[in-house]
């Protein structure tokens, strides 16, 4: 028999009431072929795209199901035709995977994901081990950089990419929650010239302008009137972070506002990646607040076409950034999790949720290991993160200021 076979974990759930999550005991997962392993989560992370889930517009007719596809943790036991990992191996666990020419998702249900779970949970099955996990140096060290490897990092690095960046460029990136800021960072880390960061909350233009990012205030108006009035010609790239939840200028949901923004904002020939997630999908039980209109926006095809503008997005797979980002962290160029600002335990992660879902806290990490929970030789302190008081200047290239 397994030897899980029959134990429970903890996990949190969404179970079909949009602003709700909760905490329960389920059965902990069991390795059901050879090439599986389980993995032990020591941290996982709470995602800007979990909050599409909690806002009740991304679901599944087959509820409860756990959530989360961010998380680091050991290896805790593999299957007989694992070789690559041995237990007590410190991996990431990357958001998304094909399996049969199916791309699989951790913490979306069965839907769009994996009845392999979620990642907000005590243990994590990880099908085909050998070719979906990333080993990282053991430790307890760069934990949480390392967490955003499994997605946000990744995203934000091929937003850049993906809007044809080269250095000496200036960048619009609309919106400053965790992927919005770290498209920022991965764009000043590469040598971006200027970047422009747009948000409506304050303490996240805050954040933006202590990693050398230029702050644009939403609520003053048009991005794109506040940035020509810098660069007469337009910014060459523009990211969007946000996605079919943007607002306008007056606080109100206007699901084309970025992308119509965006191309008034860009310089000929320049390019736009849309990053955010945007979705529709047949109704479900889970999903009051969806509606075809979220697929269907209006967009000025002339003004974007006589600008020569590329546009791509699409979801974002993370295990193609991932071993160079590693890398990075590991060398000491690269600290991602500037973006945390609150570590709970799991009993905690309802309210997490509601607190990020208000804009009143940046990034959230779930702690499963007190006993391991030291960030670079610092102690964790529940109910904040490793810069959070007083918005230090994080320096790109990897250091911390005082």
């Amino acid at each position: 028999m397994d030897k899980s076979e029959g134990k429970t974990m903890k996990a949190v759930l969404y179970q079909g009431n949009p602003y709700e999550m909760v905490v329960k005991d389920i059965p902990r997962p069991i390795i059901r072929a050879p090439t599986d392993a389980i993995i032990r989560v020591t941290t996982a992370a709470i995602c800007g795209s979990d909050l599409h889930n909690y806002h009740g517009l991304f679901s599944t007719n087959h509820t409860p199901y756990t959530m989360g596809h961010e998380a680091v943790g050991l290896v805790h036991e593999i299957g007989s035709k694992v070789t690559k990992y041995k237990v007590g191996d410190r991996v990431v666990i990357p958001d998304f995977f094909a399996e049969h020419g199916v791309e699989i998702v951790y913490g979306e249900g069965d839907g769009v994901g994996t009845d392999a779970g979620g990642c907000q949970a005590e243990y994590v099955l990880a099908p085909r081990a050998d070719d979906i996990l990333f080993p990282i140096p053991s430790g307890t060290k760069h934990e949480l950089d390392y967490l955003l490897c499994a997605d946000i990092f990744a995203s934000a690095w091929t937003s850049i990419t993906s809007t044809g960046f080269q250095p000496g460029d200036t960048v619009a990136v609309y919106g400053a929650g965790p992927v919005g800021l770290l498209a920022a960072y991965s764009a000043l880390l590469r040598g971006a010239l200027r970047v422009y960061s747009i948000d409506h909350v304050e303490a996240r233009l805050h954040r933006a302008r202590s990693i050398g990012a230029i702050p644009i205030d939403l609520r003053k108006g048009d991005p794109s009137s506040q940035i020509l009035k810098l660069e007469p010609n337009g910014v060459k790239r523009t990211s969007d972070c946000v996605g079919f939840e943007c607002i306008n200028p007056e606080g109100k949901k206007e699901e084309a506002y970025i992308l119509n923004d965006a191309v008034k904002v860009t310089s000929v020939g320049g390019g736009i990646c849309l990053t955010g997630v945007y979705w529709h999908g047949p109704r479900n039980h889970a999903e009051p607040f969806q509606g075809p209109k979220l697929a269907h926006v209006p967009f000025d095809i002339a003004a974007w076409w006589i600008k020569n503008l590329t546009i791509t997005g699409g979801s974002v797979p993370a295990a193609a950034q991932e071993p160079a980002l590693i890398d990075l962290i590991t060398a000491g160029r690269a600290k991602p999790s500037f973006v945390f600002d609150h570590v709970v335990r799991i009993e905690d992660a309802p309210e997490a949720y509601r607190l990020f879902s208000e804009h009143k806290v940046q990034k959230v990490a779930i702690d499963f290991a007190p006993q391991l929970s030291e960030t670079n030789g610092t102690k964790r302190k529940y109910g904040e993160g490793s810069d959070v008081k007083g918005h230090r200047k994080v320096h790109v290239g990897g250091r911390d200021g005082s």
